[in-house]
C-alpha cells in the first residue's frame, strides 16, 4: 500500500496561507518583489524572440502565456473568460487581398506593391484612360478610367467620382512620395476591436496609386483600355487581456476588487537599420513584470478585498485593452473601489545627463504620480501615507493636475477606469530617449528603482484592501 505525506493528502483550499498583517505583508512583499526575479521576468517579456509585442501578434500571445503560466503556478485565480486567465477581445482588420487585386495598362500587368498600391475601393473596371492634369472642367469621365495627375489637389477626386469614373489611378513622380503614401495605405487598414458585427464591404470604385514608373507607363497609354480590380476582405482574430483574482480574506469584502493593472504590448517592429525590434522594455515591460511580481505576493499577504490584475492589450492603438475590459468585466464593474496603474517605471536619468530628450525623466529615487489629486482625497492622502511610511520614494507631483499640457493622466489604461467612477492612480516615470524606440532595451532598465516603486504600489493595494470602507469619490472627473 503507497502512503503518501500528509500534505499531499490535504486539497489545496485547506493550504491557503492565512491573512499577513500590514508587517507581513512587508516582509513578504521584500522577498518576492526583488530585482533579480524583475530582471529575469522583463528578461523574457522584452526580447527579441517576441517581436515588440503588437497588439494583434503571436509575440503578444506567447507574452500572455507566459503571464498565465506563472500565475497558473502560484495558484491565482483565473479571472478571464471561461475559468481561463484570458479575456478574449475580437479584433478586425479591413484590408484588400493582394493576391485578387490587379492592375492591367494597355495589356501590361503592374506589379501590386512595386508599382501600384491601393488607396480605397472594391470591385473591378475596364475602360479608356482619360488624362485630367489640373480640375475636371467639363472633361467627360462617365464609365472611364480616369489618371489624375501628380499636381491634381485631391478636392479634385470626389469630382472625378461624381462624374461617374469608373476607377481612378493616382500618378506620382517624386519616388519618396510614393513610397511614404504607399507604406500609409497599407497601414491604414490597422487592427481594430470589433464592437460589433462588421458587414462586408460594400462595392466602391477603385482608386489606386502608381509609382513614378508605372505613371509614366500610364502618360503613354492615355486613351488605351485599362482594367483595374480591387478586392477589399474583412479579416477576423481574437486577442486577449490577462486576468487574475487574488481572492481577498475577509468573507464580505472579497467580493470588492483592487485592480491593479499595466499594458503589456507594445508597438511590434520596423525600426530602420540593423535593429528593427521596439523591445518595450520599459514601455511598458516594466509595468508588466512588476504587477505580475506583485500577484505572486498577493497570494501569500491576502488582504480584506481580493486583488484584480489586468495586463491590458492593445494601449498602443488607443487604450483598447481596457477599453473593452471596463465595458465588458469580467467582474462586477462597479465592484472595483479603486484602480492603480503602471506604465513606464524602469528608467532612470544618469547624473548629469543633459539630452534634452531625457530632461523630464525621474531619478532613481524618483516617479511621478498621477491622479491623487484628481477625484480622491482619501485615496490620494492613502497613497501619499504608504510611500512616507515605507520606502520614502520622492512623488512628484508635475503631472498631478487635469491642465497639465501633456494631458499624461488622459494617456494610459487607467483613464477608462476613471470614465466609470473608478479612482485611480498612474506611476510614470517620464518620457525619455528611448520611448517608442528601439533603444528601449532591458540594459537600460534601473531594477533597483523598479524595485521600490513595485514594492511601493504593492502595499499601497494591501492598504486599499483592508480599508473598512471604499476610496470615496469626492471631485468630479475633469475630462
Amino acid at each position: 500500500m503507497l502512503f503518501l505525506p500528509l500534505p499531499a493528502l490535504i486539497a489545496p483550499a485547506q493550504l491557503a496561507p492565512k491573512p499577513a498583517d500590514l508587517h507581513g505583508a512587508r516582509l513578504i512583499g521584500d522577498k518576492v518583489i526583488t530585482a533579480e526575479n524583475l530582471r529575469g521576468y522583463l528578461t523574457f517579456i522584452a526580447s527579441d524572440a517576441l517581436q515588440g509585442r503588437d497588439t494583434p501578434s503571436q509575440g503578444l500571445d506567447v507574452a500572455a502565456e507566459f503571464l498565465a503560466f506563472h500565475l497558473k503556478k502560484w495558484g491565482l485565480k483565473p479571472g478571464g473568460d471561461k475559468g481561463t486567465f484570458f479575456q478574449k477581445i475580437p479584433m478586425i482588420k479591413m484590408g484588400f487581398d493582394e493576391t485578387k487585386s490587379s492592375l492591367t495598362i494597355a495589356e501590361t500587368a503592374v506589379k501590386f506593391g512595386e508599382s501600384f498600391a491601393i488607396e480605397r475601393g472594391n470591385g473591378s473596371a475596364t475602360g479608356d484612360l482619360v488624362s485630367i492634369t489640373d480640375d475636371l472642367g467639363s472633361a467627360d469621365v462617365k464609365g472611364k478610367i480616369v489618371l489624375l495627375g501628380p499636381e491634381v489637389r485631391d478636392t479634385v477626386l470626389p469630382k472625378v467620382l461624381e462624374a461617374g469614373a469608373v476607377a481612378v489611378l493616382r500618378t506620382s513622380t517624386n519616388q519618396s512620395w510614393w513610397r511614404r503614401n504607399a507604406v500609409q495605405a497599407s497601414r491604414r487598414a490597422g487592427w481594430r476591436m470589433e464592437r460589433t458585427p462588421t458587414p462586408e464591404p460594400p462595392t466602391a470604385v477603385p482608386v489606386v496609386m502608381l509609382s513614378p514608373e508605372a505613371s509614366a507607363q500610364a502618360l503613354l497609354s492615355v486613351g488605351k483600355s485599362v482594367s483595374v480590380t480591387v478586392q477589399a476582405k474583412i479579416e477576423r482574430i481574437y486577442t486577449q487581456n490577462v486576468v487574475a483574482i487574488a481572492e481577498g480574506s475577509d468573507p464580505k469584502l472579497k467580493s470588492e476588487f483592487v485592480a491593479v493593472g499595466a499594458h503589456y504590448d507594445h508597438v511590434g517592429t520596423g525600426g530602420r537599420g540593423t535593429d528593427t525590434i521596439f523591445n518595450g522594455a520599459d514601455d511598458d515591460g516594466s509595468g508588466t513584470v512588476a504587477i505580475l511580481s506583485m500577484a505572486e505576493a498577493a497570494v501569500q499577504a491576502r488582504p480584506k478585498r481580493s486583488l484584480l490584475f489586468v495586463w491590458h492589450a492593445g494601449e498602443e492603438k488607443g487604450l483598447q485593452g481596457s477599453s473593452y475590459f471596463v465595458d465588458t468585466p469580467t467582474v462586477p464593474i462597479g465592484q472595483i473601489v479603486a484602480q492603480l496603474n503602471i506604465d513606464m517605471i524602469g528608467r532612470s536619468k544618469p547624473a548629469g545627463d543633459t539630452k534634452p530628450a531625457n530632461k523630464d525623466l525621474s531619478g532613481p529615487n524618483s516617479i511621478y504620480v498621477i491622479g491623487t489629486t484628481m477625484m480622491s482625497t482619501e485615496l490620494g492622502k492613502l497613497i501619499h501615507e504608504t510611500n512616507a511610511k515605507y520606502l520614502k520614494l520622492d512623488y512628484d507631483p508635475k503631472y498631478d493636475a487635469p491642465d497639465d499640457p501633456n494631458r499624461f493622466f488622459y494617456r494610459s489604461d487607467h483613464f477608462n477606469y476613471a470614465k466609470k467612477g473608478i479612482p485611480i492612480c498612474f506611476w510614470f516615470d517620464g518620457v525619455h530617449e528611448d520611448y517608442h524606440q528601439v533603444g528601449d532595451e532591458v540594459s537600460k532598465i534601473d531594477f533597483n528603482k523598479m524595485e521600490k516603486i513595485t514594492r511601493t504600489v504593492f502595499l499601497t493595494a494591501i492598504n486599499i484592501g483592508n480599508l473598512p470602507q471604499r476610496p470615496k469619490v469626492d471631485k468630479p472627473l475633469n475630462r
